[in-house]
C-alpha cells in the first residue's frame, strides 16, 4: 500500500497498482519459502526433530498467512482480474475491507516476527544470574548474551518499522471533520 502513498508520483495509477501487486506477490512467495524451510528444519533427522505448530508464534503465523491469502485472492479477483459478478458497489466494499486488512496483516506479521524472536530467546536463555534484587537492570545490559542483545535490537527494529509504516499508511486527512460530520464517501472514491 505504500506504493499508493509514495510522495513522488511514480508513474500512473496502473504502475502503482503493479508495484503494489509485485511487492505483495514477493511477500507471498517469501512466506511459502519460509514455511517450507521451517517444516523441513523441524522434520530433519540430522539436527533432531522439533514439534510443528506447538507455539503461539506458529499459530499466529498460520492465521496471518491464511488472512493474507484471503486478502490476496480477494484483491486479485476484485481488482486485477475482476470476476464478471463484481459490481462497482462490491468493489467499493472490497476496497474498504482491503484497506483495513492490508495494514492489519502487515502489523500481525510484525507481531509474529516478535513472537518468533521471543520464542528463540527462550530457547537460548537470554537471562543473567541474579543474586539480589534487580532494581537497576540497565547495569546488567552487558551480562545479557550477545546473541540476545542482537535479537533484542532486531525486535526493536521490527517494532519501529511497523510503527513507521503504519504512520506512512494512515490517511490523516480523511479523519478531519467538516461542519461536525464526516465528509461523505461515495463508492466511486474507492474504485481502483
Amino acid at each position: 500500500a505504500l506504493s499508493f502513498r509514495f510522495p513522488y508520483n511514480v508513474g500512473n495509477r496502473a504502475m502503482r497498482k503493479f508495484l503494489h501487486g509485485v511487492a505483495w506477490t514477493v511477500a507471498l512467495l517469501s512466506a511459502f519459502i519460509a514455511l517450507i524451510a521451517v517444516f523441513k528444519s523441524h522434520n530433519d533427522p540430522q539436527s533432531g526433530y522439533i514439534a510443528n505448530l506447538y507455539s503461539l508464534h506458529s499459530w499466529v503465523g498460520i492465521a496471518v498467512i491464511i488472512l493474507y491469502l484471503i486478502q490476496f485472492l480477494l484483491g486479485v479477483m476484485s481488482f486485477v482480474w475482476p470476476l464478471p459478478s463484481v459490481t462497482p458497489a462490491m468493489k467499493a466494499k472490497v476496497m474498504s475491507f482491503h484497506r483495513f486488512t492490508g495494514p492489519f496483516v502487515y502489523n500481525c506479521t510484525a507481531a509474529t516476527i516478535l513472537l518468533g524472536i521471543q520464542e528463540k530467546e527462550g530457547f537460548i536463555g537470554c537471562s543473567y544470574p541474579v543474586t539480589e534484587a534487580d532494581l537497576f537492570p540497565p547495569k546488567h545490559l552487558m551480562d545479557i548474551p550477545v546473541s540476545c542483545r542482537i535479537s533484542h535490537m532486531l525486535g526493536i527494529v521490527v517494532l519501529l518499522l511497523a510503527l513507521f509504516t503504519s504512520f506512512a499508511l494512515h490517511d490523516f486527512t480523511s479523519n478531519q471533520r467538516t461542519g461536525g460530520s464526516r465528509s461523505p464517501v461515495t463508492p466511486s472514491d474507492h474504485i481502483l
